[in-house]
């Protein structure tokens, strides 16, 4: 009779944690949903420096309380063509398509 009791008891007691850590993951997952959409890493005030994370709210950067900064302005990439220059054999330099259209450009206007 004890014994059953125990073994009752201690099936109730796993059934309980295993209810509560099924519930923490949840509360987790959630937790992490909210934090990936904070937008600083895609601010252009962002520095990316753990001393000063931002420029204009250092004190809310990176925190759940950043999700509606009305300062947001997002990174503009810089071209891929830009300034991407390789020598090759013979001191040659290849240029990018941009830059050959502004060479192009700059010669057709001078003739």
């Amino acid at each position: 009779m004890i014994a059953t009791f125990f073994i009752s008891f201690w099936v109730f007691l796993m059934i309980i944690f295993s209810i509560t850590v099924v519930r923490a993951f949840r509360q987790g997952a959630e937790q992490l949903k909210k934090l990936h959409q904070i937008p600083c890493y895609k601010c252009d005030f962002f520095t990316n420096d753990y001393r000063l994370k931002c420029t204009v709210h250092p004190a809310i950067a990176c925190s759940e309380e950043a999700l509606g900064c009305i300062d947001f302005e997002a990174k503009i990439k810089p071209a891929k063509n830009i300034s991407r220059r390789r020598k090759g054999k013979g001191n040659q330099i290849y240029l990018c398509e941009t830059e050959l259209q502004n060479i192009n450009a700059e010669n057709s206007s001078n003739s």
